[in-house]
């Protein structure tokens, strides 16, 4: 047999999550992905966000995994608001105070999801944590869920469980928000459930996502989501005649639960882009097998127990007459049992022997030691030891397979550690070889749940894995036809969930159709969903009437599928049909328009309501949903041929016989203690909100109060500081001290009731104390620094004027002489001038073209920038300004003591400084622009200097040649 399933080049470690490139699909804000596995002891959860791998969401305490813990713990504004709101803990500090308030510490609340009172699950969780207060909670359908009764929170409404289990959620939400950042939202989400969830079960957890404010993109079960996360780092061979798929077994032990769940690992071909085959995975459930009464619980309960039998065989409890009964109703003396019960289980894991210790255990003065070894455990569960191999057997059998076509036994699930389990597992197995340890017990369903989820987002694209579930479960369909009671079953436990049927009802009259779900465990069947065709009676008159068909040949087919999303039943489409002998009234034309799709829709079949009348598709009744053929939207008429002779002549020819379908209008309603509870639901979604404003004005109190605490410890240390006393009077501190007095008091007295605004303004008066004199001290300490900085300006200022100065001399100097230059020149060229003619037979000079350019070349140099008298006042104007201000506020603030506001401010000399300097600035900035030389222009299209050339080419004699030669040159400097 070869090796299950072939491993990439990449180790373990990275498991989950190198097979997760992530990639955003939207450049704004990004939606991460969610996956929650969703234990009864623990919740675990692991994110998706674009750019990165999968990883696990941490919690406050930078713990993996979330105990599944909720409490209510009094808040002080309850003794002076009656209306006010408890503060609410999750985790580990829910529990820590589990002895102290045993009626409002609610754990493993997963267990009481969509189950009524009187079940066992029920019964168990009340024995073990008598604390509590349960209450039976009426539905809307007249049955009964399980709701409990808050003492801290004096109110009479008591809490739904999915109310609870929704504040759990958002706790997990909380956490993956603050782990992603602000640019990213969660609100997708893929939660695990266990296999033998019914359908009120899964709804249920639905509803409670939903409370939390998540979207829920499907439903996992436990088993499915490990074996996709055991599929991201393998890789299966397509199915040939050689090569055969793996089979692998799942088995999850947790807290609550045992479920083993089969599954086949093969590859398969597919065509992928541009024709070319590839290859993808396929994770398929073949069968499950479940106890759903033996986890963790059900061992910490035997432990309990024992604790319970030792302690009243003590001399203490049996002097003071202690009863079992009577600890087992004591809420706290429960609490702490159950606390350490779970602690010794899980050293028992590692060690031979534990122990623990109780002071004042159910009365003051009485103290009890218990010791356990592993040995007497294992004797306390011996009849949980034979339940281990059950589930095993079950989901083979289911699967129709045997142990030796199994490559490897799975182990997921904190209880897979305990030695006796594994020990049952391996003789189960048949040899411990198969009994695999390779994979993540605690995180890998909850990554297995995140692939799914980033899978099904649309913000990600991830290597392709296919999952394919089964039922679990066997539906049935339920009807009343003709007066009779009408069954059929449907799907079976090992039905494909996404597999539709159709189902054929011989009814022409309006009817219900009830699903009821059955249990492999289970004897009776419950109804889940109620479906009604209200105008089953109408169609079918229509198609008498209007088609000639009679009862007999009306059939009703129903499209019956298991939802993917949580594997429930559902109809998603339903039709009247019969075979008619003639069509619906309307010319050749129209029928044959109506025969391709064409023409107007105003004479097609719509569906009908309950009154006959068509149900258009902006109507508000029940939408109907589009029969098989998806080109009409009314009557479905088939086979209809018409002859070319027809056509021409305009008369109908010999109509055959076609079918003629009416698409039925269904309404579907949840039925069941999962049925959501519509009018409560307006409380529930208030109460939540409150709970989450309660909460944030406590975290902003919190805040505040630490805040003003730190404040005031700095302020003694200020008072301390000579540097700080030396900046303040005798009169401030002394009223700071007294200030400090009265805060340190209140904070401790009325102040832990205080609210918001007071923490506030306790602040305020303070620093209206504090901040000034830190003020003083900071600026003595940066005054000199700025000064300094400013006379620096100052200086440069005044070295920029003394060159302005210079500059403007110099230009005066030169202007002087070149005016006497210029008039020297003028008598010169007078007493040289010769007569007009005396140059006319001298050929002209061949450079002079030449030295005309070098001319105009030098004539379009820039000059050298002239300072002016305007750029000098500039400067002066700022120097003077800031010379005389700055002379005057050091003269004021030597006259100042280090106690006394200063006269002039650190800004306010750094604005003098950056006043100067710009001034100096913008006259220098000026000559660097205007000493710039102009950009040149591009030369014009090669087309025109082409047509130059050839001009001057052509001339024959020297005089054109010149002529031409200078007036491209001047075409060539206008383009500049």
């Amino acid at each position: 047999m070869p090796p299950p399933g072939r491993r990439k080049a990449f180790s373990l470690n990275l498991l989950p999550l190198l097979v997760l490139f992530v990639f955003s699909v939207g450049a704004h804000a990004a939606s991460a992905a969610l996956g929650i596995d969703f234990g009864t002891e623990y919740i675990k959860a692991a994110i998706a966000k674009p750019g990165s791998p999968i990883e696990i969401v941490l919690t406050k305490d930078s713990k993996r995994k979330e105990a599944a813990t909720l409490a209510f713990k009094p808040s002080r504004a309850q003794s002076n608001d009656n209306d006010a709101y408890p503060e609410r803990l999750y985790g580990g500090d829910a529990l820590a105070i589990a002895a102290r308030y045993p009626a409002d510490v609610y754990p493993n609340l997963k267990a009481l999801l969509g189950i009524s009172p009187d079940e066992r699950s029920a019964k168990d969780y009340n024995d073990r944590f008598p604390g509590l207060q349960i209450q039976s909670v009426e539905r809307e359908d007249g049955g009964n869920s399980i709701g409990f009764k808050s003492k801290n929170l004096g109110k009479p409404e008591p809490f739904m469980v999915e109310e609870l289990v929704a504040m759990e959620l958002q706790n997990i939400k909380a956490n993956a928000e603050a782990l992603v950042g602000k640019n990213n939202f969660v609100s997708d989400a893929v939660i695990t459930y266990p296999a033998f969830y019914t359908a009120e079960e899964k709804r249920a957890l639905e509803l409670a996502a939903e409370l939390a404010g998540l979207r829920v993109l499907g439903l996992i079960s436990d088993g499915q989501a490990v074996g996709l996360n055991y599929a991201t780092t393998r890789a299966f061979d397509a199915k040939k005649k050689d090569v055969k798929p793996e089979f692998h077994i799942v088995y999850d032990m947790g807290a609550g639960s045992t479920t083993a769940t089969v599954l086949k690992f093969h590859g398969k071909n597919i065509k992928g882009p541009g024709k070319k085959n590839s290859t993808v995975q396929e994770v398929q459930v073949l069968g499950i097998g479940y106890d759903q009464h033996l986890g963790g619980d059900a061992l910490n309960d035997l432990i309990v127990q024992d604790m319970i039998a030792k302690f009243l065989d003590t001399k203490k409890a049996k002097a003071q007459g202690v009863e079992s009964i009577q600890v087992k109703k004591d809420g706290k003396t429960m609490a702490r049992l159950w606390k350490d019960a779970e602690k010794v289980r899980q050293v028992l894991s590692a060690n031979q022997q534990a122990s623990a210790s109780f002071e004042g255990l159910y009365y003051e003065d009485v103290n009890f030691k218990y010791t356990l070894t592993r040995s007497d455990f294992e004797k306390l569960a011996e009849s949980y030891a034979l339940r281990i191999a059950a589930p095993l057997s079950s989901a083979l059998s289911m699967a129709d397979l045997t142990l030796s076509d199994i490559s490897s036994v799975i182990l997921h699930g904190g209880l897979t550690r305990t030695p006796f389990v594994q020990s049952e597992l391996e003789k189960a197995a048949g040899t411990a070889s198969k009994v695999k340890t390779n994979i993540n017990a605690d995180e890998a369903a909850a990554f297995g749940a995140a692939f799914k989820a980033a899978g099904l987002s649309p913000s990600f694209r991830v290597k392709d894995i296919r999952t394919a579930d089964i039922a679990g479960s066997s539906y049935t369909m339920k009807w009343i036809a003709d007066g009779k009671e009408r069954s059929q079953k449907i799907f079976l436990e090992t039905s494909h969930v996404g597999a539709e049927k159709q189902v054929t009802i011989k009814s022409t009259d309006d009817l219900q159709i009830q699903f009821f779900q059955t249990s492999p465990d289970q004897q009776v069947s419950t109804p889940i969903l109620t479906v009604e065709a209200a105008n089953l009676t109408k169609s079918t008159s229509e198609l008498k009437n209007s088609y000639g068909c009679a009862s007999s040949n009306i059939t009703t087919v129903f499209t019956v599928r298991l939802n993917p999303f949580d594997g429930l039943p559902e109809i998603i489409s339903g039709t009247a049909s019969c075979e008619a002998q003639k069509a619906k009234e309307g010319s050749v034309m129209d029928n044959v328009k109506g025969m391709f799709g064409f023409g107007s829709k105003k004479g097609e079949q719509q569906p009908l309501n309950a009154d006959g009348e068509s149900l258009e598709e902006d109507s508000t009744a029940e939408t109907p949903l589009p029969v098989d053929d998806p080109t009409s939207s009314g009557s479905i008429v088939s086979e209809a041929t018409i002859s070319g002779e027809s056509l021409a002549s305009g008369t109908a020819a010999p109509a055959k016989p076609s079918t003629v379908a009416i698409p039925l209008s269904l309404k579907s309603s949840v039925i069941g203690a999962g049925a959501p509870p519509r009018k409560a639901l307006p409380v529930i979604k208030q109460r939540l909100t409150a709970f989450d404003t309660s909460d944030k004005n406590a975290m902003l109190k919190s805040e505040a109060l630490n805040v003003l605490e730190a404040f005031t410890y700095r302020a003694r240390d200020y008072l301390e500081d000579e540097s700080f006393a030396s900046f303040s009077t005798d009169k401030t501190r002394q009223e700071l001290q007294q200030q400090l007095s009265d805060v340190s008091e209140w904070l401790y007295g009325e102040g832990s009731d205080a609210k918001l605004q007071d923490f506030k303004d306790r602040l305020k008066g303070l620093k209206a104390l504090v901040d000034p004199v830190l003020k003083r001290k900071e600026e003595s300490s940066k005054r000199n620094e700025a000064i300094e900085t400013l006379k620096n300006s100052l200086n440069n200022a005044s070295s920029m004027m003394d060159m302005v100065k210079g500059s403007i001399e110099k230009a005066a100097q030169d202007a002087a002489s070149s005016a006497s230059s210029a008039a020297a020149s003028v008598a010169e060229g007078a007493s040289s001038a010769v007569s007009p003619d005396a140059g006319n037979d001298l050929e002209d000079e061949p450079y002079a073209a030449g030295a005309a350019d070098a001319t105009e070349t030098d004539a379009s140099m820039p000059k050298p920038y002239e300072y002016s008298a305007e750029d000098l006042s500039s400067i002066e104007k700022a120097y003077n300004s800031a010379k005389s201000w700055l002379d005057e506020k050091v003269a004021a603030q030597a006259k100042l003591s280090p106690y006394e506001d200063p006269a002039v401010l650190v800004s306010d000399l750094e604005a003098k400084a950056k006043q100067v300097g710009t001034a100096v600035s913008d006259v220098i900035m000026k000559s660097i622009k205007l000493q710039q030389p102009p950009k040149a222009k591009k030369p014009k299209s090669s087309k025109k200097s082409k047509k130059t050339k050839s001009t001057s080419t052509s001339t024959g004699n020297a005089d054109s040649t010149v002529d031409a030669t200078a007036s491209a040159t001047a075409s060539g400097k206008d383009e500049l």
